[in-house]
C-alpha cells in the first residue's frame, strides 16, 4: 500500500500559518469511544489512554489549552496527561466540530513511517523519564507530558501541507527538554507498542468519527432544546395557574385570616383561641405558598451586582442561628477564605441559600450537624446532555464559585433525587419539606446562569451545591 487516508485534527493556527496534525486510526477509535460516554469521568479515562501514546494528539491538546489560557478563559495549563484529559473532556464536542473542520490527507507509507518513528521516540523518552522518578502512575507525572510533547516542533514541521516552523516561535508552556536516547527495556516495549498502534489501519476510520460527533452534537442539542421547551411549557402552565389561583384564592384567604383575627380578639376560651390562631396561621401559610408559586413562575429580574459570597453566607447563617439552636442542630460556618465574587442579585441569592439551609434543618429535625462551605471550583461535572447548556452559560473548569450545604441527616433516596426540585414534590419520607422551597432555590440559581447539584445516599446525609460563574469584568462591588 503506497498511501493511507488519515483524518487530521482541527487546525493549529498561529498568525497567518496553520498546521493540521494527523490522527492515527487507533486514536480515531479512542475519540469515538470517548465521544459516546455519558460522564466527564469515563470520557476523560478514554482520552487519557489515547493522549499517553499519541504525541501528535497531546501536542494538539496542549496547544488548545495554552491558547485558552492566553485568552484568559482559565488560569493554569494542564501539567499532566490526566489533567489534560480532564480539561479536554467537557470541551470535546466544542473543539471537534468536524462539520467545520473536517480534513483528510493522503499520507505515503514513507511519511507514515516517519510519524511512527516520532511516536516511538517520544513515548520511549516519556516512559524513561517518568520511570526514573520511580513513578507507577505515568499519566499523573508532569515529566511524562513534557517529554511526550518535547518534539512538538518536529510534529509541526513533519505534518502534511507545510514544512516551515512558526515565525515568531510558538511559546510552549514549558521549555522543550532534550529527548533521551537511553531507554530501558520497559520504555522500549512501550515505544514499540505505540509504534505498532500508529501504523495499524482501520478501514474508513477517517469517515465515521466526523459522522459520529455530528450525530452526538445534534443529539445533545436536541436534548437541550427538548428540556428547554419542556421547562418553558411547564412554566407557562404554572404562570397561568399561579395568576389564576392568586386572584381566586388570595381574596378568600385574606377574608379567612381577617375573620379569624377579629374573632381571636374577642375570644377568651383557651381552646377556641388556639383553633382560631391555627386557622389564621394556615391561611397565611397558603398565601405564602401562592407567593412562592408566583415567584417560581415569574421571578423578578435580578438586580445585577458583584457580590462577595463570604459575607453573604455569614449573614444567612447568622439569621438561622436561633432556629438551629431551637432544634439543637450545630451550624458550622465556612472557613474564611479570600473574597469570592459572583455577578448576582444579593437579595435573591440570600433566599436561595437560606432555602437550602432550611431544607437541611428540616431533614435533621433535631440534633445533627450542618456545614456550609465556599470554594472556587476547578472542575464542573457534566453529562453529554449538559454540554450545550454548559457552553451556553460559559461554564469553564476554573470559573465556578460553589456553596455546598451538607447535613448528616437521613439522606435522599435515589428514586426521588431527580424530583426534589419539582414544585410541590413532597420529600417527607426523607424528612424534607413540601412546597416550593427547593424549587424556588433552583429557579433563582438557574436565573443566575448556575446550577444546583445533589449528592446523597440513604442514611449518609446530603450535600446540595450551588455553582455560579465567577464575576468577570468591572462592576460595582457590593457586600451583602
Amino acid at each position: 500500500m503506497t498511501s493511507h487516508t488519515v483524518l487530521t485534527l482541527p487546525a493549529i493556527i498561529h498568525g497567518s500559518s496553520q498546521w493540521r496534525l494527523p490522527l492515527c486510526d487507533a486514536t480515531v477509535l479512542s475519540l469515538a469511544c470517548a465521544t459516546v460516554q455519558e460522564t466527564i469521568e469515563t470520557r476523560a479515562a478514554h482520552l487519557s489512554a489515547a493522549l499517553a501514546v499519541d504525541p501528535a494528539f497531546a501536542v494538539w491538546a496542549v496547544w488548545q489549552a495554552t491558547r485558552e489560557s492566553a485568552q484568559g478563559k482559565q488560569t493554569v495549563v494542564p501539567q499532566s496527561i490526566d489533567a489534560l484529559a480532564r480539561w479536554l473532556s467537557p470541551r470535546l464536542l466544542q473543539l471537534f466540530d468536524w462539520q467545520k473542520t473536517t480534513s483528510t490527507v493522503e499520507v505515503s507509507a514513507e511519511q507514515h513511517g516517519r510519524f511512527a518513528a516520532l511516536v516511538a521516540e517520544s513515548v520511549a523518552a516519556a516512559h524513561e523519564a517518568a520511570r526514573s522518578l520511580g513513578s507507577n502512575d505515568l499519566a499523573s507525572e508532569p515529566i511524562y507530558l513534557v517529554q511526550l510533547t518535547g518534539q512538538w516542533q518536529q510534529w509541526l514541521a513533519a505534518q502534511t501541507g507545510e514544512a516551515t516552523l512558526p515565525d515568531p516561535p510558538i511559546v510552549w508552556p514549558w521549555d522543550s527538554p532534550p529527548i533521551s536516547t537511553v531507554t530501558a527495556s520497559e520504555a522500549r516495549a512501550a515505544a514499540d507498542e505505540a509504534w505498532r498502534r500508529w501504523l495499524s489501519e482501520i478501514p474508513t476510520a477517517h469517515l465515521f468519527l466526523p459522522l459520529l460527533t455530528a450525530q452526538m452534537r445534534r443529539l445533545s442539542e436536541l436534548e437541550s432544546s427538548f428540556e428547554r421547551r419542556l421547562q418553558s411549557a411547564k412554566l407557562d402552565s404554572l404562570k397561568e395557574f399561579a395568576y389564576g389561583a392568586g386572584h381566586e384564592l388570595n381574596n378568600p384567604l385574606a377574608n379567612i385570616a381577617s375573620r379569624a383575627q377579629t374573632l381571636l380578639k374577642e375570644e377568651k376560651h383557651p381552646e377556641r383561641r388556639r383553633r382560631l390562631a391555627a386557622i389564621n396561621t394556615q391561611a397565611f401559610r397558603a398565601h405564602e405558598m401562592l407567593a412562592d408559586m408566583m415567584l417560581f413562575a415569574r421571578p423578578p429580574q435580578p438586580v445585577w451586582q458583584q457580590v462577595d459570597l463570604v459575607p453573604l453566607v455569614d449573614e444567612v447563617l447568622a439569621g438561622l442561628a436561633d432556629l438551629a439552636a431551637q432544634q439543637q442542630t450545630a451550624l458550622h460556618a465556612p472557613t474564611r477564605c479570600e473574597p469570592l465574587h459572583v455577578k448576582a442579585d444579593g437579595v435573591q441569592l440570600r433566599i436561595a441559600l437560606r432555602t437550602l439551609c432550611i431544607n437541611a434543618l428540616e431533614a435533621l429535625n433535631h440534633g445533627g450537624n450542618i456545614t456550609v462551605e465556599i470554594c472556587r471550583s476547578e472542575e464542573a461535572a457534566a453529562t453529554t446532555a449538559d454540554l450545550a447548556e454548559l457552553m451556553q452559560n460559559n461554564f469553564a473548569q476554573n470559573d465556578l464559585a460553589q456553596i455546598a450545604v451538607t447535613d448528616d441527616g437521613p439522606g435522599i433516596a435515589a428514586e426521588i433525587r431527580d424530583k426534589i426540585f419539582d414544585p410541590f414534590f413532597s420529600g417527607r419520607e426523607a424528612g424534607r419539606g413540601l412546597g416550593f422551597g427547593l424549587s424556588k432555590c433552583w429557579r433563582i440559581v438557574t436565573l443566575h446562569g448556575g446550577r444546583v447539584d445533589v449528592h446523597s445516599a440513604p442514611g449518609q446525609g446530603a450535600t446540595l451545591t450551588i455553582s455560579l460563574p465567577l464575576a468577570t469584568g468591572p462592576m460595582a462591588l457590593v457586600n451583602p
